[in-house]
């Protein structure tokens, strides 16, 4: 292999570890001992059900995380910290700030968030987002404990394949920063 080839393998590979790297920093650990504050326009609690049901404009903190969507259906549990937390909208998100400090966004139609399994699967034309880089796919699993992101461009329409897609930045991008 040439000396030019060898260097580009080389930068590809540092690019690509910079991303994950960057992408899969560890959410802020002090996030998950804060309440838990949720506004909407409208909530229906079904107490046997350990259900709550929120809709309109609805805005879930706890911490640094910030979920939206038109609805956001809570799950409680009976043991603390194991609530499941569904958005649903033309648009959910979820924010999180990470323990380096940088931003982690998501954005898509459906968004799972299992507090136990410190897991979030984006679904319907998912983004995942941190400064410049991004990441798109039909799906989009993150699990926040072990940094591992799982993407799928999901099943091909009229003929057309869809396909996954991350931006890289270029190194000299990255430096300024």
């Amino acid at each position: 292999m040439n000396t030019f080839k060898k260097q580009l393998l080389k930068k590809m590979a540092l690019t690509c570890s910079a991303l994950l790297i960057s992408t899969a920093s560890s959410a802020l650990e002090s996030d998950y001992d804060k309440p838990i504050h949720i506004t909407s326009d409208h909530q229906h609690a079904q107490m046997k059900k350990n259900l709550v049901i929120f809709t309109g404009d609805v805005i879930l903190t706890q911490g640094t995380i910030k979920l939206t969507g038109d609805k956001v259906t809570v799950t409680r549990s009976k043991i603390p910290n194991h609530e499941t937390m569904e958005a649903k909208g033309k648009r959910a998100t979820f924010y999180q700030l990470q323990d380096d400090g940088k931003p982690f966004n998501a954005k898509a139609h459906t968004i799972f968030y299992s507090v136990a399994k410190d897991k979030i699967t984006l679904t319907g034309n998912a983004e995942v987002k941190q400064l410049d880089r991004k990441i798109n796919g039909e799906k989009i699993v993150y699990f926040l404990t072990t940094e591992e992101l799982i993407v799928d461009s999901g099943k091909a329409k009229a003929g057309k394949q869809k396909r996954v897609e991350t931006v890289f930045l270029p190194p000299e991008d990255e430096k300024k920063k």
